[in-house]
């Protein structure tokens, strides 16, 4: 029998069965620990899914800065060293994902010419990629230099076409059968026609089996980096059944942004960013953004740990900064509790929290702890407005009161 088309794009995921079933709390509980762990050992994401344009216009960041942050891609950590913090505790559970923040912190710094960070990490590939990622690798713990001894070859022809998320995002672009013409097109028109554009080409994808399949099954979560909990709470603010539908919906809402400068349409629908704007790249790659992170003297420090050992091992007013990504949404409320905790006991005093989620309403009022965490309104509202990602209801920086 002929393999399908997508189970090319899975061949190489074997979760657990606990992932495929749950019978009771305790089965979702665990469910969700064993994503976890699978999740963990996976190659996900090259880039961070997060407008980290807008983390860097309101995080206040300074020189005196000291920032605990889940790293991601590391797209956002390698953004910060252009404003100089004195530290960064960069944390993951996922060492591939650590070990990309660690090579794009690398490079940032220690790259002297603008076009060899940009062919790296904008192009995604470089010439004599071993020489270049055995360089860079240099400046990096020595796990991390080991496993770039390994994995240089991402750069050979694009480090934007590996991960699973890219896979994923590939199929989807190849059912739908688009190019960079639908999309340049795309982004001329009004909002109204691109939504029709957007109905006319996806809706019918997203009804075949095959895709809808793929969609809804534990092993597009996995690609996706969404864990059960974060699953249900996105189909019940979307108010759907399935992540077909949602796909259908989030799509419209993406082509709603300039599309021109943002780089997430662009690495999504045609695999590689918009060379022809300076803008629609993430900050890091900009060539004002490498000039001052060249001079970063910031201390980046890696720690392939889970936040809450970081935390529990950390004293009093460590830090200023938590950038968070969207983990609370992987939580249950007690977790949650658990989190806010540790970071009122190991903040500073006015240290700022940035979070994202995708529900409409804040877990930190919802778990009655706005008393410690005074949520910054202006800069929050127009982050969550000009987040070009789509992904989020709502982006919300706190300050945190003692």
């Amino acid at each position: 029998m002929a393999r399908p088309p997508l189970c090319g794009f899975f061949r190489c995921l074997e979760p657990p069965q606990c992932l495929l079933t749950a019978r009771s709390n305790n089965d979702v509980v665990f469910r969700d620990l064993a994503f976890q762990r699978t999740f963990a050992k996976l190659f996900v994401y090259n880039i961070l899914f997060e407008d980290s344009e807008q983390d860097l216009r309101f995080l206040e960041l300074d020189p005196d800065s000291s920032v605990l942050s889940i790293s991601g891609a590391g797209c956002g950590i390698a953004g910060m060293l252009s404003c100089h913090p004195r530290s960064i505790d960069a944390i993951d559970v996922n060492r591939h994902h650590l070990a990309i923040t660690g090579l794009k912190v690398a490079a940032s710094q220690n790259t002297e010419d603008h076009d060899q960070l940009y062919d790296l990490f904008g192009r995604g590939s470089t010439d004599h990629p071993k020489h270049v990622i055995g360089g860079l690798s240099r400046y990096l713990p020595t796990w991390m230099e080991n496993y770039w001894a390994k994995k240089w070859r991402r750069f050979q022809k694009s480090f934007y076409q590996t991960g699973l998320t890219s896979q994923m995002m590939k199929f989807v672009r190849e059912q739908a059968d688009i190019n960079i013409q639908w999309l340049r097109s795309l982004a001329t028109e009004s909002v109204e026609k691109r939504y029709a554009m957007v109905e006319e080409v996806f809706a019918p994808v997203f009804r075949r089996p095959i895709v809808k399949w793929a969609m809804d099954s534990p092993l597009q979560l996995l690609a996706l980096g969404i864990n059960f909990e974060q699953r249900d709470r996105i189909l019940d603010a979307e108010r759907t059944r399935t992540f077909a539908d949602y796909f259908l919906t989030y799509c419209k809402r993406v082509a709603e942004t300039d599309l021109e400068t943002n780089w997430f349409a662009w690495l999504g629908l045609i695999g590689r960013f918009n060379h022809d704007h300076e803008q629609a790249v993430p900050p890091y790659l900009r060539r004002e953004h490498h000039e001052r992170a060249k001079s970063s003297p910031t201390a980046v420090k890696y720690y392939p740990v889970n936040i809450f050992k970081h935390l529990e091992n950390a004293g009093p007013k460590t830090w200023s900064h938590f950038t968070l990504c969207d983990a609370p949404d992987w939580m249950g409320i007690e977790p949650q509790k658990r989190l806010l905790n540790q970071i009122h006991r190991t903040s500073r005093d006015g240290a700022i929290v940035l979070t994202r989620s995708v529900e409409q309403d804040s877990f930190v009022d919802r778990i009655d702890q706005g008393h410690r965490f005074q949520r910054i309104d202006e800069a929050s509202d127009i982050a969550t407005l000009a987040d070009r990602t789509k992904l989020y209801r709502r982006v919300d920086f706190h300050r945190v009161m003692h």
